[in-house]
């Protein structure tokens, strides 16, 4: 969602941002085993119940392989060019649709009518902070606003790696306190040009600012993750604020080497001729 939002501020692609999205996404999943293996073997952590077993791991896969093939149909169409992302958002819906209805058996009228209204609820927000952010990046432009920060930031330095360091820690702070969507449609008309205007691709940019705020579902006081992690786990949210500060520290990290090597996310959409 974060990606198509930026793609539709910046006006790109969304099939690139997609692509541009797959090795930084195995990146950070990467980076969040690694810092769960680390704390689980240092803190002693083990698991309860039943022992790893291959055999209930097939099982599992087995009858959930209609669920798991959702994000293959979606992403398949989208790269193969049997549907847009605009239509891949209808095939997603109905797929779910016919998944929950006639296979798994989970879904009522009932479940229905309530993602309807929360659907309705969640884009009836988006549509609003698009209207507002179309109309304040307008008036940014028309003042020359995002010239003037440029200038600013160059004032301070000509060196896209310590320029990079100032960006990504301003995102950070912000993706704090800001809902990511309404950030995007924000940020993106002012700190776009000035990445531009100092040689950073467009989409490099986008994944970086995607990373970079998606990290705030993670970090109080806005952090949506840690609410609904500490209510799930009936934890107080100060416990698992500070159990996720290495989990955190390690999406830093890897937003910080998406920034400095932009190969890493341009590649992919290169091969795939965008």
């Amino acid at each position: 969602m974060p990606l198509i939002i930026y793609g539709v501020t910046a006006n790109e692609s969304i099939s690139a941002m997609f692509m541009a999205g797959v090795i930084p996404g195995m990146l950070l999943g990467v980076g969040l085993v690694t810092a769960n293996y680390i704390a689980a073997k240092r803190n002693g952590y083990q698991t309860e119940g039943h022992s790893y077993d291959v055999k209930r791991v097939a099982k599992a896969l087995k009858d959930g392989i209609w669920s798991l093939m959702a994000p293959v149909v979606i992403l398949g169409g989208i790269y193969s060019g049997m549907f847009t992302p605009t239509e891949a958002a209808v095939v997603s819906i109905f797929y779910a649709l016919f998944v929950g209805v006639f296979i798994h058996k989970e879904s009522s009228l009932r479940g229905l009518n309530e993602a309807f209204q929360s659907t309705t609820w969640l884009t009836g927000r988006v549509l609003i902070i698009m209207f507002t952010a179309t109309a304040f990046g307008r008036i940014l432009v028309e003042h020359q606003i995002p010239a003037m920060i440029a200038q600013g930031i160059l004032y301070i330095t000509d060196s896209l790696w310590l320029i990079w360091l100032l960006v990504i820690g301003f995102l950070l702070i912000v993706g704090m306190f800001i809902e990511i969507l309404a950030t995007i449609m924000i940020v993106t008309p002012v700190l776009l040009p000035v990445m531009m205007e100092l040689g950073v691709d467009p989409i490099h940019f986008g994944i970086v600012l995607v990373v970079s705020l998606g990290i705030g579902f993670s970090t109080p006081p806005l952090g949506e993750n840690m609410f609904i992690s500490s209510s799930i786990a009936n934890v107080s949210i100060e416990r698992i604020s500070v159990r996720a500060l290495p989990l955190v520290g390690s999406m830093v990290v890897i937003d910080l080497v998406l920034a400095f090597f932009p190969e890493l996310s341009l590649m992919l959409p290169r091969i795939m001729g965008f």
